[in-house]
């Protein structure tokens, strides 16, 4: 840009090459978040999994950066070696609020799928599940849920099929003996849990297309 005697001053600035170095670092924790939402094989558990360890993650960023801690900022920590320590101070209890902001917003964002977390919780780990954790409209008789969760948990054949899989176990569980906890489990288990299906399907559709125009 020098040479082409293009005039940028932002570029000298240091504080604004701060901000930008954070705003890099924090577009990068997110962009890991976004790919384990993305997957074939991923069910709902492994996305809420993924969510609440973000938001989990978010505190303990804030924690560090108001201790002055910038490990999980790598862009972040080499550009705050060009400024002095009264800049930086400043810097950072700006960045632990922007962190802040960014992990209420994920907490509000997302407060519907915390209080379903327990009846999620279910589909992977039924034989530590809470026995009052189904609700209508997941099921139709509750009482009858927490009492299929109780003797669901004392089968111990069903535990062995549980290493096999989520999937593999919930096909063991005869349907006349826990109807409504199966029910309940087979609907979490199809509930739709990333736009990244639709985006692999119109990505495929996209390729089809093209295959045929070039024919």
């Amino acid at each position: 840009m020098e040479e082409t005697d293009k005039d940028y001053p932002d570029l000298s600035d240091l504080e604004w090459i701060m901000d930008l170095a954070f705003l890099v670092d924090v577009l990068c924790h997110l962009d890991r978040l976004n790919l384990t939402l993305q997957g074939k094989l991923k069910m709902l558990p492994d996305l809420v999994q993924s969510v609440f360890a973000f938001v989990n993650k978010l505190k303990l960023c804030k924690a560090h950066i108001q201790k002055g801690d910038l490990t999980h900022f790598p862009t972040l920590l080499k550009a705050s070696e060009q400024v002095t320590s009264a800049v930086l101070k400043k810097k950072r209890d700006r960045y632990a609020t922007l962190v802040d902001n960014l992990h209420e917003s994920f907490v509000t964002r997302f407060c519907d799928l915390k209080l379903k977390r327990p009846q999620i919780t279910l589909l992977v780990d039924p034989f530590n599940a809470e026995t009052h954790c189904l609700k209508a409209p997941l099921v139709k008789d509750e009482a009858a849920a927490e009492l299929e969760i109780i003797d669901l948990c004392e089968e111990d054949q069903l535990k062995a099929v549980l290493r096999e899989g989520t999937i593999e176990f919930w096909k063991s569980v005869p349907m006349e003996k826990y109807p409504d906890v199966k029910q309940a489990a087979l609907k979490i288990l199809s509930m739709f849990r990333s736009t990244y299906f639709c985006e692999s399907v119109f990505s495929t559709l996209k390729q089809i297309k093209a295959l045929i125009c070039s024919d």
